[in-house]
């Protein structure tokens, strides 16, 4: 069975939110942490009323993500880029098992990263003739820098019942993808 750590910054929004759909939608053990979280802190009241509203039972105490939560995991997925990186920063040892969600979803990110690389190198190594040749290649490195920089689910924190409404969508949408991307590779 499966271990997976869902993490964001304070364990009280989008890390239980998307602990909680994903214990409604699948059989794997599932946890949240925070990078700056507190311990014991509830889920916010916004991810509370959305989760009781779409009918998905959930009690969460906050927790801030250790050594044995990563141990834990098999699959460690954060809800940005930046909790991506400062995790693969402080545990240098699982940095083969953390990724953003989005990223991790898209099949098409990794061949985006490559491409980028592939592009930046043709444009430093300057073997471009022309400047429609290099105007090219920068319109294609602007393309693929909105495509691997857009691996984020938006905060709510703050917000009103709308955002919270607008996050759970979108991790709903990205959960659903993530089960169906599970359950093929578990075949």
């Amino acid at each position: 069975m499966t271990n997976i750590l869902f993490v964001c910054t304070g364990n009280t929004c989008r890390s239980p939110m998307a602990q909680a759909i994903m214990q409604h939608r699948s059989e794997w053990n599932v946890q949240s942490a925070g990078i700056f979280a507190g311990e014991g802190a509830d889920a916010s009241q916004g991810t509370k009323e959305v989760l009781h509203a779409k009918g998905i039972p959930f009690l969460h105490q906050s927790q801030p993500v250790t050594d044995s939560l990563l141990e834990w995991a098999d699959l460690v997925l954060t809800m940005t880029q930046n909790h991506r990186d400062l995790l693969k920063q402080q545990y240098q040892a699982a940095t083969n098992k953390i990724y953003a969600l989005k990223e991790y979803i898209d099949p098409d990110y990794e061949q985006a990263w490559t491409e980028l690389k592939e592009a930046y190198a043709q444009l430093e190594d300057q073997k471009l003739v022309g400047k429609e040749m290099q105007a090219d290649v920068i319109r294609k490195i602007n393309k693929l820098e909105k495509k691997v920089q857009n691996v984020d689910i938006s905060d709510p924190f703050g917000g009103n019942i709308m955002t919270y409404q607008k996050t759970y969508e979108e991790l709903d949408n990205y959960l659903a993808q993530l089960v169906k991307k599970m359950e093929n590779e578990n075949r």
